[in-house]
């Protein structure tokens, strides 16, 4: 009876353990939307955590105007990005994020992340810089955290700490910096 039990107890747990193995959170991915970034920046705006995909028409060395990008958790929209190279800074950013419909940030303010403009909500933020590309003279990136809860500011530090690197990360793989 104790050798049953042992025996039940074992397959138990080993049928319990395999189940586990599905439910396992993929691994926060190094690169997202062609950038390199920290998964100690990013994962705290994935939570909660599932599989990870991605889906992107960001094309660095072709002259497009705008390109997104998507990054979603367990088929749910996490993260999404907009690309955007263009001549001259754009317009007043902070009026901007109050307005847009791409990217409408809750309670937006000007942050100095280091670049020629930046701005952070509760849900996001966006930056310019300078940068020669085909497609221009300056590069803008917008990012969402789309299940961030924009009545709350919890995110923030998490968004402008990813953004600070991302960007930064984003100018050198266009060759900006």
């Amino acid at each position: 009876m104790k050798r049953a039990l042992t025996a039940v107890t074992a397959g138990a747990a080993l049928v319990l353990s395999l189940a586990a193995c599905d439910t396992v959170d993929e691994a926060i991915p190094g690169t997202i939307c062609g950038t390199p970034i920290s998964p100690d920046l990013s994962g705290p705006l994935l939570q909660p955590h599932g599989k990870i995909a991605e889906a992107s028409r960001v094309e660095r060395n072709q002259p497009k105007v705008t390109a997104p990008c998507v990054v979603s958790v367990d088929g749910k929209r996490a993260l999404s990005f907009r690309f955007g190279w263009h001549d001259g800074p754009p317009e007043d950013m902070l009026a901007r994020s109050r307005e847009s419909t791409i990217v409408g940030l809750t309670e937006p303010s000007r942050v100095d992340l280091g670049f020629e403009d930046s701005v952070l909500g509760n849900e996001g933020a966006a930056a310019t810089a300078p940068c020669q590309t085909a497609g221009g003279d300056h590069f803008t990136l917008k990012m969402k955290v789309d299940r961030a809860n924009a009545l709350k500011q919890d995110l923030r530090p998490h968004i402008e700490a990813f953004m600070r690197a991302y960007m930064a990360e984003t100018l050198k793989t266009l060759g900006c910096r």
